[in-house]
């Protein structure tokens, strides 16, 4: 009985030590682009529209860092963005959307960011969209739901960089069907 009483006091011990906050280290990670423009590449080009966040309070610190990240990871996936003016191929909208909701008793989140893409003619303007404005070519969703949030610039970026590449390779068979 004493030696299952020590180990079970181990065994309780070890779990605090290595539990998250007990770790002595912090988590980190980074990602890095090498960004040169070849001239023998065939760019897709594309403007962002916009970023939009679907919460209420401050979170404008959010949506700039998902506008200058979108042109980073759109450039991962073969599209380099340009400005509205130098006449694009196609324009997208970003929507970031986080939705607290009780599970019994535990609040949980809902992420999700949607990347639409348009051909840029057809793109609305005001981030409308109303029956005057064809539907998109392409779209991106991922959802995530549990205990994280969108102030974490890891998660945030992991999504995003995860519609993005969803909304593009359905633009990649939005243009073989169209060109077919």
């Amino acid at each position: 009985m004493r030696n299952l009483t020590g180990k079970i006091i181990i065994l309780f011990a070890a779990a605090i030590l290595l539990s998250c906050e007990a770790l002595p280290f912090n988590y980190s990670a980074d990602q890095s682009w090498l960004i040169h423009d070849t001239q023998e590449k065939t760019w897709t080009t594309m403007t962002v529209l916009g970023v939009q966040i679907d919460k209420s309070g401050g979170w404008d610190s959010i949506e700039r860092e998902a506008a200058s990240l979108a042109p980073l990871y759109f450039w991962d996936q073969g599209c380099r963005v340009v400005s509205a003016e130098e006449g694009p191929q196609y324009a997208a909208r970003i929507w970031i959307r986080e939705r607290d909701f009780n599970l019994g008793w535990n609040n949980k989140k809902s992420l999700a960011v949607e990347v639409r893409i348009w051909a840029f003619e057809d793109a609305p303007v005001d981030g409308t969209a109303d029956e005057n404005f064809k539907l998109p070519a392409a779209v991106g969703r991922v959802v995530m739901t549990g205990d994280t949030s969108f102030s974490s610039s890891d998660t945030m970026g992991k999504l995003l960089s995860r519609a993005i590449t969803q909304a593009v390779k359905q633009l990649a068979a939005y243009r073989d069907k169209k060109d077919a």
